[in-house]
Protein backbone atom coordinates (compact mmCIF):
# COMPACT_ATOMS: atom_id res chain seq x y z
CA UNK A 1 0.00 0.00 0.00
CA UNK A 2 1.50 3.46 -1.05
CA UNK A 3 1.83 6.16 1.69
CA UNK A 4 -0.54 9.28 0.93
CA UNK A 5 2.88 11.13 0.62
CA UNK A 6 3.96 9.10 -2.47
CA UNK A 7 0.33 9.32 -3.67
CA UNK A 8 0.43 13.24 -3.70
CA UNK A 9 3.95 13.17 -4.94
CA UNK A 10 2.63 11.05 -7.80
CA UNK A 11 -0.51 12.98 -8.45
CA UNK A 12 1.77 16.21 -8.51
CA UNK A 13 4.07 14.50 -11.07
CA UNK A 14 1.30 13.89 -13.05
CA UNK A 15 -0.08 17.07 -13.12
CA UNK A 16 2.94 18.64 -14.24
CA UNK A 17 3.84 16.28 -16.86
CA UNK A 18 0.43 16.33 -18.61
CA UNK A 19 -0.03 20.02 -19.97
CA UNK A 20 3.63 20.19 -20.60
CA UNK A 21 3.29 17.35 -22.93
CA UNK A 22 -0.08 18.60 -24.44
CA UNK A 23 2.25 22.08 -24.39
CA UNK A 24 4.99 19.93 -26.68
CA UNK A 25 2.93 18.92 -28.95
CA UNK A 26 1.41 22.19 -30.30
CA UNK A 27 -0.79 23.11 -32.86
CA UNK A 28 -1.33 21.60 -36.10
CA UNK A 29 0.26 23.31 -39.18
CA UNK A 30 -1.19 25.45 -41.02
CA UNK A 31 -0.53 25.93 -44.72
CA UNK A 32 0.21 28.86 -46.76
CA UNK A 33 -0.43 28.11 -50.47
CA UNK A 34 1.01 31.36 -52.09
CA UNK A 35 3.78 33.84 -51.49
CA UNK A 36 1.63 36.27 -49.39
CA UNK A 37 2.29 39.36 -47.27
CA UNK A 38 -0.40 40.62 -44.60
CA UNK A 39 1.13 44.96 -43.82
CA UNK A 40 4.45 44.42 -43.57
CA UNK A 41 5.29 40.86 -42.81
CA UNK A 42 6.50 38.66 -45.70
CA UNK A 43 4.77 35.15 -45.68
CA UNK A 44 6.49 32.79 -48.60
CA UNK A 45 4.74 29.73 -49.11
CA UNK A 46 4.17 26.70 -46.96
CA UNK A 47 3.36 24.87 -43.72
CA UNK A 48 3.63 27.10 -40.54
CA UNK A 49 3.52 26.63 -36.75
CA UNK A 50 0.73 29.05 -35.25
CA UNK A 51 0.98 29.25 -31.76
CA UNK A 52 -1.22 31.46 -29.11
CA UNK A 53 0.59 33.07 -27.08
CA UNK A 54 0.40 32.06 -22.96
CA UNK A 55 -2.08 34.21 -21.48
CA UNK A 56 -3.98 35.60 -24.52
CA UNK A 57 -7.39 33.06 -24.15
CA UNK A 58 -6.83 31.65 -27.61
CA UNK A 59 -7.25 28.64 -28.92
CA UNK A 60 -5.16 26.97 -31.89
CA UNK A 61 -8.05 26.89 -33.87
CA UNK A 62 -8.31 30.75 -32.49
CA UNK A 63 -5.49 31.75 -33.97
CA UNK A 64 -5.67 29.36 -37.08
CA UNK A 65 -9.27 31.04 -37.62
CA UNK A 66 -7.72 34.84 -37.49
CA UNK A 67 -4.56 33.72 -39.50
CA UNK A 68 -6.94 32.89 -42.05
CA UNK A 69 -8.95 35.89 -41.40
CA UNK A 70 -5.69 37.97 -41.82
CA UNK A 71 -4.40 36.07 -45.13
CA UNK A 72 -7.91 36.84 -46.64
CA UNK A 73 -7.94 40.27 -45.83
CA UNK A 74 -7.90 42.83 -49.18
CA UNK A 75 -5.77 45.48 -48.33
CA UNK A 76 -3.65 44.24 -45.48
CA UNK A 77 -5.52 46.80 -42.98
CA UNK A 78 -6.24 44.50 -39.49
CA UNK A 79 -9.60 44.95 -37.72
CA UNK A 80 -8.71 46.81 -34.95
CA UNK A 81 -7.23 46.05 -32.27
CA UNK A 82 -5.11 43.80 -34.04
CA UNK A 83 -2.19 44.55 -35.71
CA UNK A 84 1.17 42.91 -37.35
CA UNK A 85 4.76 42.92 -36.43
CA UNK A 86 7.09 41.55 -39.06
CA UNK A 87 9.97 39.11 -37.35
CA UNK A 88 11.63 38.06 -40.59
CA UNK A 89 10.88 36.55 -43.60
CA UNK A 90 8.10 33.19 -42.67
CA UNK A 91 7.69 34.70 -39.21
CA UNK A 92 5.42 37.86 -37.45
CA UNK A 93 3.90 38.62 -33.87
CA UNK A 94 -0.05 39.34 -33.87
CA UNK A 95 -1.12 41.79 -31.04
CA UNK A 96 -4.09 42.58 -29.72
CA UNK A 97 -3.54 46.04 -28.97
CA UNK A 98 -0.30 45.62 -27.00
CA UNK A 99 -1.01 42.11 -25.74
CA UNK A 100 0.63 39.46 -27.74
CA UNK A 101 -1.91 37.27 -29.54
CA UNK A 102 -0.91 34.49 -31.44
CA UNK A 103 2.81 34.14 -33.62
CA UNK A 104 3.49 32.62 -37.02
CA UNK A 105 6.56 30.85 -38.24
CA UNK A 106 7.43 29.25 -41.23
CA UNK A 107 8.62 25.28 -41.06
CA UNK A 108 9.08 24.34 -44.66
CA UNK A 109 6.94 23.22 -47.56
CA UNK A 110 5.54 24.25 -50.69
CA UNK A 111 2.52 26.47 -51.56
CA UNK A 112 -0.44 25.24 -54.35
CA UNK A 113 -3.11 22.60 -53.41
CA UNK A 114 -6.32 23.15 -50.78
CA UNK A 115 -6.27 24.50 -47.43
CA UNK A 116 -9.30 23.07 -45.07
CA UNK A 117 -9.63 27.00 -43.85
CA UNK A 118 -8.64 28.95 -46.96
CA UNK A 119 -10.12 26.56 -49.26
CA UNK A 120 -8.23 25.86 -52.94
CA UNK A 121 -5.76 27.56 -54.69
CA UNK A 122 -6.41 27.51 -58.57
CA UNK A 123 -3.62 26.92 -60.53
CA UNK A 124 -3.41 29.52 -63.23
CA UNK A 125 -2.67 33.46 -62.37
CA UNK A 126 -5.14 35.90 -63.26
CA UNK A 127 -4.08 38.71 -65.38
CA UNK A 128 -6.09 41.87 -65.53
CA UNK A 129 -5.14 43.84 -68.73
CA UNK A 130 -6.67 47.10 -67.85
CA UNK A 131 -7.69 48.42 -64.21
CA UNK A 132 -11.12 48.46 -63.79
CA UNK A 133 -13.37 49.62 -60.63
CA UNK A 134 -15.97 46.14 -59.72
CA UNK A 135 -18.47 47.28 -57.36
CA UNK A 136 -16.67 49.28 -54.20
CA UNK A 137 -13.31 47.21 -54.83
CA UNK A 138 -10.67 48.73 -57.68
CA UNK A 139 -8.50 46.00 -59.08
CA UNK A 140 -5.16 47.64 -60.71
CA UNK A 141 -4.05 46.03 -64.14
CA UNK A 142 -1.50 42.75 -62.94
CA UNK A 143 -1.64 39.49 -61.61
CA UNK A 144 -4.15 37.87 -59.67
CA UNK A 145 -5.03 34.47 -57.79
CA UNK A 146 -8.74 32.74 -57.72
CA UNK A 147 -9.27 30.95 -54.35
CA UNK A 148 -12.56 28.71 -54.12
CA UNK A 149 -13.44 28.79 -50.30
CA UNK A 150 -14.26 25.36 -48.60
CA UNK A 151 -17.58 24.80 -49.34
CA UNK A 152 -17.93 26.35 -52.67
CA UNK A 153 -18.94 24.29 -55.82
CA UNK A 154 -17.99 26.51 -58.47
CA UNK A 155 -14.71 25.63 -60.55
CA UNK A 156 -11.67 27.73 -61.49
CA UNK A 157 -12.60 27.94 -64.57
CA UNK A 158 -15.82 29.33 -63.92
CA UNK A 159 -14.81 31.57 -61.16
CA UNK A 160 -12.17 32.70 -63.87
CA UNK A 161 -15.18 33.40 -66.59
CA UNK A 162 -17.33 35.07 -64.23
CA UNK A 163 -14.33 37.37 -62.94
CA UNK A 164 -14.01 38.17 -66.55
CA UNK A 165 -17.36 39.17 -66.66
CA UNK A 166 -17.65 41.11 -63.82
CA UNK A 167 -14.32 43.17 -65.04
CA UNK A 168 -16.16 43.98 -68.27
CA UNK A 169 -19.68 45.02 -66.64
CA UNK A 170 -20.71 48.47 -67.75
CA UNK A 171 -20.85 51.09 -64.90
CA UNK A 172 -18.72 49.31 -62.83
CA UNK A 173 -21.64 46.90 -61.00
CA UNK A 174 -22.11 43.56 -60.46
CA UNK A 175 -24.37 41.74 -62.63
CA UNK A 176 -27.57 40.62 -60.59
CA UNK A 177 -27.87 38.35 -58.12
CA UNK A 178 -23.86 38.66 -57.49
CA UNK A 179 -22.47 39.87 -54.33
CA UNK A 180 -18.94 40.72 -52.91
CA UNK A 181 -17.39 41.12 -49.74
CA UNK A 182 -15.01 44.06 -49.84
CA UNK A 183 -12.95 42.90 -47.00
CA UNK A 184 -11.88 39.89 -48.57
CA UNK A 185 -12.89 40.08 -52.20
CA UNK A 186 -14.86 37.39 -51.76
CA UNK A 187 -17.96 37.04 -54.82
CA UNK A 188 -21.12 35.50 -53.97
CA UNK A 189 -24.50 34.74 -54.53
CA UNK A 190 -26.97 35.54 -51.60
CA UNK A 191 -29.08 32.57 -52.59
CA UNK A 192 -26.48 30.56 -51.45
CA UNK A 193 -23.24 32.50 -50.30
CA UNK A 194 -21.65 29.32 -49.29
CA UNK A 195 -21.87 26.82 -52.51
CA UNK A 196 -21.44 29.88 -54.93
CA UNK A 197 -18.61 32.37 -53.81
CA UNK A 198 -14.75 32.72 -55.14
CA UNK A 199 -12.47 34.66 -54.06
CA UNK A 200 -9.92 37.16 -55.16
CA UNK A 201 -6.07 37.76 -54.20
CA UNK A 202 -3.12 40.20 -55.80
CA UNK A 203 -0.24 38.02 -56.89
CA UNK A 204 1.72 39.30 -53.98
CA UNK A 205 -0.80 39.25 -51.32
CA UNK A 206 -2.37 42.40 -49.41
CA UNK A 207 0.36 44.99 -47.86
Amino acid sequence: MKKPALVAAALIVATLVGPASASAAGCPNFRVLHDDRIGPAVLPAGNYAVEPAAGSGLTCADASRLFTRFLEDWDGVLPRPWRVIARGTGKADFRRGTALGFTVSRTGGGGGGRNNNLGLLCPNTFTVNASAQVGPLFFARGGYLLYLPPSSGIACRRASVLFTRFLGAPGDQLPAPWRVRAQTATFFKPANPTRSAFRVEPVGGAG
